[in-house]
Order: C-alpha cells, then sequence, then structure tokens
C-alpha cells in the first residue's frame, strides 16, 4: 500500500512540472535593439547620433527615431569687470604695520565710493599679518637674523558694473594708495539674451544634421520626439574675451574683448 502511495505522488509532481514548463515556454520577452555612435566633443564636429529601434512586446508597433546634438554659440561684449586691489604696508612693529595699513586702505575704500562703486560691490578677499628677517652675513661666515619687518596686506574684490570707468577706476584706487592690483576679469550681467540665442542656433544645427542623416539612410524625418539640453560638458560654456577693443577715456587703457556662450541640445525625431 505503501509503494502505491509513493507511485501516485511521483506521478503528480512529474505532471505539475510538465504544466509549468508549458506556461513558461509561451512567455515572449521584451525586445530592444539600439544602434549609436559616441557624442562628439563639445568644441564642435559631428554631434551625437543615435538611430533607435525598439518592440516593447509582440505585435506593438516598432518606434523609429533618430537622435542627434546639435551645437549653437553666441557672443557678446561684456558689460561687468571684477578686480582685486589691496593695500600692503611694511614697519618695525606690527602695530605700526596694522595702523599704517588701516589709514591707506580707508582713503582707498573712500575713493572707490567716490567713484560710484556701491557696497556690495566691495568684498574684502584676504587680510594678512607675516613677519620677514633678512639674515646679516659675517666676516666668518655665519649668518645672524636681523631685526623684524612685519607687513599687512589687505585686498578687496571690486565689482565695477560700467567696465568703460574701469580705467578711472584703476588709475584713482593706485592713486589713493593702492599698491596691489591684479585679476581683472569680465563677465555679461544678464546672459539669459546669449543663451536663448545659442540655443536656437543649436536646435537649427540639430535640425540639419537630422535631415542630412536622414537623407542618407532612405527615410524621411518626422516630428520632434523630444528635447533636452546637455548639461555638464558643453552647455551652456562661457568663453572669456578674445579679440578685445580698448576703451575710450583718459584711464588706463582696458581691453574687455567678447564673451561666447556654448550650448549643446540633443534631439530626437521621429522617422516616417
Amino acid at each position: 500500500m505503501l509503494s502505491r502511495k509513493m507511485f501516485y505522488s511521483t506521478m503528480l509532481i512529474v505532471a505539475v512540472l510538465a504544466f509549468a514548463a508549458g506556461c513558461t515556454a509561451g512567455v515572449t520577452p521584451a525586445v530592444q535593439a539600439v544602434s549609436s555612435q559616441p557624442a562628439a566633443p563639445a568644441g564642435g564636429g559631428p554631434g551625437n547620433v543615435q538611430l533607435v529601434a525598439s518592440q516593447a512586446q509582440p505585435g506593438t508597433p516598432v518606434a523609429r527615431g533618430i537622435t542627434v546634438v546639435g551645437v549653437g554659440k553666441a557672443s557678446g561684449t561684456p558689460d561687468v569687470a571684477q578686480i582685486n586691489v589691496g593695500v600692503e604696508t611694511q614697519a618695525e612693529t606690527v602695530q605700526q604695520a596694522v595702523a599704517d595699513n588701516k589709514a591707506k586702505m580707508t582713503q582707498l575704500l573712500d575713493a572707490l565710493k567716490a567713484l560710484d562703486i556701491a557696497d556690495k560691490d566691495i568684498q574684502t578677499s584676504n587680510y594678512g599679518v607675516f613677519t620677514e628677517r633678512q639674515p646679516i652675513p659675517s666676516p666668518e661666515g655665519k649668518g645672524t637674523v636681523g631685526p623684524a619687518t612685519y607687513h599687512v596686506n589687505n585686498q578687496v574684490s571690486v565689482t565695477v558694473r560700467d567696465v568703460n570707468k574701469l580705467g578711472d577706476v584703476l588709475d584713482k584706487t593706485v592713486a589713493a594708495g593702492a599698491n596691489n592690483v591684479y585679476g581683472v576679469s569680465f563677465s555679461v550681467a544678464d546672459t539669459s539674451k546669449l543663451e536663448a540665442d545659442a540655443r536656437a542656433e543649436a536646435v537649427a544645427d540639430a535640425k540639419a544634421r537630422a535631415e542630412s542623416l536622414a537623407k542618407l539612410t532612405g527615410v524621411t524625418l518626422g516630428d520632434v520626439m523630444s528635447v533636452s539640453e546637455v548639461i555638464g560638458g558643453s552647455g551652456p560654456v562661457f568663453e572669456g574675451a578674445r579679440a578685445a577693443t580698448g576703451l575710450g577715456g583718459g584711464g588706463t587703457p582696458i581691453q574687455p574683448g567678447e564673451l561666447e556662450v556654448n550650448m549643446s541640445i540633443q534631439v530626437t525625431f521621429a522617422i516616417k
């Protein structure tokens, strides 16, 4: 009796396994195929190109498209400048060096405010005190350390919102006692117009690339399926001054040049 029960149990398990295998064999997995070329560098040249064909389930229409990356750029004249100016003083005592620096720095700040530079556009960027000791040589060849000289350095970052005044600002800050001037840079206060122009050029470039690919592959370009800005590598990228033009006036000659904005746009077009 026990052997007969074991035989029936074994037959039941085999039947269940056979039924499960038959159900699994009827399932068709989703299929997706993508053929692509790598993206080009941000500096220009052919953009990223992808020909995409996918099939989610059997019987679903195949979605085909062409994906490209268009590049655009726009240039504008900078209207804002930023400079670093400061005063360095030295004395035999640290108290005297600090007092001298304070007096000259106050004079420098007054000169900047007289040039209509707002308080919000003047920011302390560095303040330091250090000691210098010069070695004194001796006939025996054994040098000794001389008396200490104390240095105090105070610097401010200044934003000049009219680049035509920059030469005058530099001249008057030096006349007011600034003996450290460096780090002149230029920018555009509102880059939205440049970005919009570069973006429009990038979209037009993407469409031209897609039309060329459609012609080469014997297909017809359809509607736009998706659009996105390429963030990180090349959009937007602000490049500094290049071809420069001098500013007028009697101050120090200044050349702001041009600021260039680069944008990259990825567009996917349907294929008819």
